[in-house]
Formats: structure tokens, sequence, C-alpha cells
């Protein structure tokens, strides 16, 4: 067993696997992780991210492969929930006191009226170029985090087919052979010490959301780092939080924000939409938890 641990994008990273030959991984894997963090944060000046932020409409500007491919899977997914998934809410978020990294408990930030609809602000041309087509700016957020953890699992079982997981603060993706079983416990809405379920699994992807860890003030009113990707405006939901077990760690980001917004009914379709087999666990402030399924079978026990 080979274990990799560090903190960077805000996020304590976890990775253990059965061993491999590959020397060098955890050097690629800090890399990659640091240039990610580095690069593709709204909250740095001057980044490769807030170089096509700040585009303007009519530019065209040329990216790295790895933030397109993770931008355009983000767009697919604004496509395909009808914008209720959005990764263009920078502006938004800022307008809501989000304007620093966390923590803080308060925001001073002067809210300014903005339009409150989002447009998608890129076309994806070929060769790793976007056409900017709407002032609307982008923030990645935690799809981000999923997407990266996501392809350092997928290479890493290329060199470690055994077993693995790699886990960016709860949102991770494990695989195994069949000999390793990984039990995995969820944390309570509030106290991230204690337990509110746990899962046995061998292969899939886990992801949670929760409106009370990333919440502020903002001239007296209860804010919170969901917005509805269709109006810009926070997310009112008597749900605390959500989790979701699927195969795509993707998948799983955009899943966990649709449970805040959508009915059971209205859930089920989305999952049975993309074929998504899953299971949902879900958390309300009036102290009721339970959870829901989807799709086909889930390697879960």
């Amino acid at each position: 067993m080979d274990t990799l641990s560090l903190n960077t994008m805000n996020t304590n990273f976890y990775i253990e696997i059965a061993g491999t030959q590959k020397m060098d991984w955890k050097d690629k894997v800090v890399k990659w992780l640091q240039h990610v963090a580095r690069e593709w944060s709204r909250f740095e000046p001057n980044n490769e991210l807030n170089q096509i932020n700040q585009l303007k409409v009519g530019e065209i500007g040329r990216i790295s492969p790895a933030l397109y491919d993770c931008l355009k899977a983000a767009d697919n997914y604004y496509t395909l929930t009808n914008n209720i998934f959005s990764p263009y809410l920078k502006l938004h978020l800022e307008q809501h006191g989000y304007d620093r990294s966390f923590p803080f408990q308060e925001s001073t930030y002067k809210a300014i009226q903005i339009e409150k609809k989002t447009n998608k602000p890129f076309l994806f041309l070929d060769h790793n170029e976007v056409l900017k087509t709407d002032n609307q700016l982008i923030d990645l957020g935690g799809f981000a985090k999923g997407y990266v953890v996501e392809k350092i699992a997928d290479w890493l079982r290329q060199v470690s087919p055994e077993y693995g997981i790699v886990d960016g603060g709860g949102d991770m993706k494990m695989w195994s052979s069949g000999k390793k079983t990984w039990t995995i416990g969820i944390a309570h809405p509030f106290h991230i010490h204690e337990e509110i379920s746990s899962i046995r699994i061998q292969n899939g992807a886990i992801a949670t959301s929760n409106r009370i860890f990333r919440s502020w003030k903002q001239q007296g009113k209860e804010k919170h780092h969901l917005l509805d990707g269709r109006t810009g405006e926070v997310i009112i939901s008597p749900i605390l939080q959500t989790t979701i077990i699927t195969n795509s760690l993707c998948q799983a980001e955009v899943a966990t924000k649709l449970a805040f917004l959508l009915n059971e009914q209205e859930l089920q379709v989305w999952f049975d939409k993309l074929q998504m087999p899953c299971a949902c666990l879900i958390a309300k402030d009036d102290g009721s938890i339970y959870w829901l399924k989807g799709g086909e079978k889930l390697d879960v026990i």
C-alpha cells in the first residue's frame, strides 16, 4: 500500500493505492493538483481561468487541453440540466458576497444589480479555442475538484489496478479488482466528525454538497454558495446536505446540486435520462434523513 496526503485547492486530499512500479506517481499528482489550484481558481488574478474570463465579447482565446476539457464537460451538464447547473456564476457569487476564498463569516461586499438570467458566455471551437459570446464569467467551483479527482483516479487505476481511492475533501473515486471493499462514512451536516450513514463500495464515486459549511452573512442576510443556475439566486431549500453515489464523480457533483432544486420525481427523471445508476442520501433541516435510488444497480454493498 502506498499513500499521499496534501492540502491544496482549499481541500485535504488523501490518495491510497495498492502499490505500483511507477515511482514518480506522487510527484506527478502533486504537480497536477498544484497547477489546477493555481490556474483554475477564480480567486487568482493572473491565471489561465482569469485570462479567458477577461476576453471581450467576440474575442477568441486558446486554453490548455485540460481546462478546455473540464469546461466543456461542465458546459455539457449546463445544457443537459436546462441550466439548473451552471459553471457561469462567478459574477453572481461575488454579488452574493462570495468574493474571496473561505473561511470567512461575513462579507462586506456591496452588491450591485446585475442581470439575473445567466447566459452561456462561450462557444467551443476546435484546437482548444473558445469564442466569448456573453459577459457572464466562469467559476468551475466544486466541479473542477471532482473533475481532477476523477482524472487522477482514472490514471492511477491504470498503474495500480488492484485497488485505490482518491479523496478530495469527501468527494472521492475508488476502484477495486474485487479483493478490496471500501467502507465510507457520510458526515453529519453540522458535525463533520459524526456520521449519519455509511456504505460499503468497491467501485464508484461519491460527492457531497452541503449548504451549511460554506455559508456567511451579507448585510444581515444568510447566504451560501449553492446558486440556481437559471437565476443566479441563492437556493432556498429545506435540504441541508445531499450525497450522491454513482459511477462518475463529475455526474455526482452535478447531481448533488440538482437534489437541492428538484423534487424526488424530477430528480428520478434526471437520473433515468442520463441512465445514471445512483444512490442519493438526503438530510433535511427537520432532522429527516433518507435514501433515494435511481437507475441500475451500483457496486454498493
